[in-house]
């Protein structure tokens, strides 16, 4: 369990977090921690004026002997309790096999563990990337839950969980990756499978300006300057757009401490030690200039999108981004909800794993209310696009026979977005580059999602029209011919355009008289036999949409036939008679649910520990934290609302980190309850 790394804030893998350097920080607060991502000076490092000590080099291979673990103990003892104590580690050698290695390193560190004399004090400890050619224990497994892993064909890798105990994790021979996208990315994977997930990780020898952003994104909390100071040494001047060798350069692009009053000329005229010095100075501020933009942007939920555009400057970091968008951890960190803007302006952004989220549980989750027509609509700039100017006119054109209306966006990169869905994120919260061309996986990707939906629903729909045109009505048409239906067209120039609304107001209004029985009198007119939905009903639907894409078939608990609706889009409550559900959060197009709510899920036929949390039966005051937890459905994601249960406590609540997390750490805040009680009066 570490005591002195805590997680302050998320976006995505990358985080904040402060690191702890002394076991009473309330003693001196301006230097208790550092905080993280954090940059460690090397030469400063080495000459002992940072707040490390080194007992690596104490290790002798095959040395376990109880006068050895004394001398560590010894040395252990002598540091003080302020310094971040990097434990003895055992050397590699050809003599023993790995297995025999983690066996004696383990036992050296079983042996100080027990003397409790590194309890007081941070730690860190090396960690090599393994894979492991025999299962390990139950327990011991942390592949996280149905992730999409298991392929077929493919076994799932189990790692074992590291019990080194340590604050930090140093991964071993991270500098041999540079410019090897897969083998880092495996060799990474590997170490934060095998890793508890509240524990700092060092990547040491690998940090430059150009791929701090991509390392802290990954999930980096601490780097160091050592490739900034050898390329100092070597000529070679560092920017976040790329290396420069100096005698190529004419201008020097920098203004900091080392760069500013002088040229490019007079850098290259110094004497050798002293251009050294100043290039190895100029690249380490170069280095944490660009770790601090990074931490702004995780304080902003914007991190991903520089990353983005960051990871153009070396086509291997390009590379880890696009394995990292496949991976599990992508979707397992990524957030279900949050108000901040996504911004989709490469082609990347559409594999993130929000929007494939987005668009799984559309497939999966969504059931479109029964109605027998479907109108495709373009998506708008403006979320959202209900509210949009284009999508007033469309709603205005269709308004008298939108009762028998489904309506689905096609858009990019979100794909399809029904109706009733636009307010969720990131459906409202998205904004893309618009140019009027699709490329080829773009419309491979919205296609084939339309494509889907439309075998869903075949026997629903009896009529669909598209109110679409260029790319969008290219993709109507190539799903159309591979499946077989029939679709009206209905724009003409633009889709806003006055003749084009008529066409769209015309085709629903044919599509409705004939579907309308023969006048029986001159006072009476027949119900048309299409299947429809009112006023209240499409509130309903709305909110049972909503709740689908929350929690699966298990949200179907709550609509029953007391369950109303009292308020009007985009706020309305969701009543069981009186008793209040949920209620909607503008926001985050999210519901937030009641104990009430929680019950009743509880008690649903299909409840089986969805989005739940058990907890020791305590009543959580304030934040309930990770320690507090006893299992967490591995299904929660940052953001999502989880049922909170004890013995005799139920409540309900954010999650602040995935499910996964919450039962693989031992601190930070896991869940901030909105509302907790004792399930019966006495507390008992």
């Amino acid at each position: 369990m570490t005591k002195f790394f805590e997680v302050d804030e998320r976006d995505g893998p990358a985080r904040i977090g402060k690191l702890y350097i002394s076991n009473q920080p309330a003693e001196k607060p301006a230097a208790s921690f550092i905080q993280t991502p954090y940059l460690l000076n090397s030469t400063v490092l080495a000459a002992g004026l940072l707040p490390v000590k080194n007992l690596g080099t104490l290790w002798r291979t095959g040395t376990d002997t109880e006068e050895y673990t004394a001398e560590i103990k010894k040395e252990i003892e002598q540091t003080p309790e302020s310094q971040l104590l990097i434990l003895p580690r055992n050397q590699f050698t050809l003599t023993y096999s790995e297995e025999d290695n983690e066996k004696r390193q383990q036992k050296i560190y079983e042996k100080i563990n027990a003397a409790g004399i590194i309890k007081t004090r941070p730690t860190a400890a090396v960690i090599r990337p393994i894979k492991y050619s025999k299962p390990v224990e139950a327990e011991d497994c942390v592949c996280g839950d149905s992730d999409g892993r298991e392929e077929k064909g493919i076994e799932k890798e189990i790692f074992a969980v590291e019990k080194a105990g340590a604050d930090v994790y140093i991964m071993e021979s991270a500098g041999s990756f540079d410019n090897d996208s897969i083998g880092f990315f495996e060799a990474f994977l590997n170490v934060r499978e095998r890793l508890p997930a509240d524990v700092a990780l060092w990547l040491p020898n690998l940090a430059t300006p150009e791929n701090a952003a991509m390392l802290i994104y990954l999930g980096a909390d601490i780097l160091d300057t050592t490739r900034a100071e050898v390329a100092g040494y070597s000529d070679k001047y560092m920017t976040s757009a790329g290396t420069f060798f100096l005698e190529d350069m004419t201008e020097l692009p920098c203004k900091c401490s080392a760069c500013a009053g002088k040229t490019a000329k007079e850098l290259k005229e110094m004497p050798a030690a002293d251009r050294y010095a100043l290039l190895s100075e100029h690249n380490i501020n170069a280095l944490d200039a660009e770790i601090t933009l990074v931490r702004e942007k995780v304080r902003r939920g914007a991190v991903r999108e520089y990353v983005e555009g960051q990871c153009r400057v070396r086509t291997w970091l390009t590379g880890l981004l696009r394995l990292f968008d496949r991976s599990p951890l992508a979707e397992i960190t990524a957030p279900a909800f949050r108000r901040d803007e996504l911004t989709a302006t490469t082609s990347e952004s559409q594999n993130r794993a929000e929007i494939q989220r987005f668009a799984k549980r559309i497939t999966e989750n969504y059931e479109a209310p029964k109605k027998e027509i479907l109108v495709i609509f373009p998506c708008s700039s403006k979320k959202p696009y209900s509210i949009s100017a284009s999508h007033q006119k469309f709603i205005q054109s269709i308004e008298r026979n939108r009762k028998y209306v489904n309506e689905l966006i096609i858009t990019s990169p979100m794909g399809i977005v029904p109706r009733e869905l636009e307010l969720t994120y990131p459906a409202a919260h998205y904004d893309t580059t618009v140019t009027g061309h699709w490329d080829l996986e773009e419309r491979a990707f919205v296609g084939g999602l339309l494509e889907d939906y439309l075998i869903k629903n075949k026997d629903l729909y009896k009529h669909i029209v598209a109110h679409v045109d260029g790319p969008y009505r290219e993709i109507c048409e190539s799903v159309s011919a591979k499946l077989g239906l029939s679709i009206t067209y209905t724009v003409e120039r633009s889709p806003a355009s006055q003749t084009s609304l008529k066409n769209l107001r015309t085709a629903i209004d044919k599509i409705v008289e004939e579907a309308t029985p023969e006048k029986e009198s001159e006072t009476h007119r027949p119900k048309p036999a299409l299947l429809k939905r009112g006023g209240t009903e499409e509130k309903l639907d709305q909110a049972k949409a909503i709740a689908r894409y929350q929690l699966g078939p298990l949200a179907d608990a709550l609509f029953t036939e007391e369950t109303t609706i009292k308020g009007n889009f985009p706020k309305f409550m969701l009543l069981d008679g009186r008793t209040q559900l949920a209620v909607l959060v503008p926001q985050f197009g999210q519901l937030a649910f009641s104990i009430e709510a929680a019950e009743k899920l509880i008690r649903s036929e299909k409840y089986t520990g969805q989005y739940t949390v058990k907890i020791d039966n305590f009543l959580p005051k304030g934040s309930l934290l990770a320690p507090g937890i006893i299992e967490a459905d591995p299904a929660i994601r940052p953001g999502d609302d989880v049922i909170i249960l004890g013995e005799n406590v139920i409540g309900i609540g954010k999650a602040k980190m995935s499910g996964v997390e919450m039962n693989r750490s031992t601190k930070g805040v896991a869940v901030l309850p909105r509302h907790t009680r004792y399930i019966n009066e006495n507390g008992d």
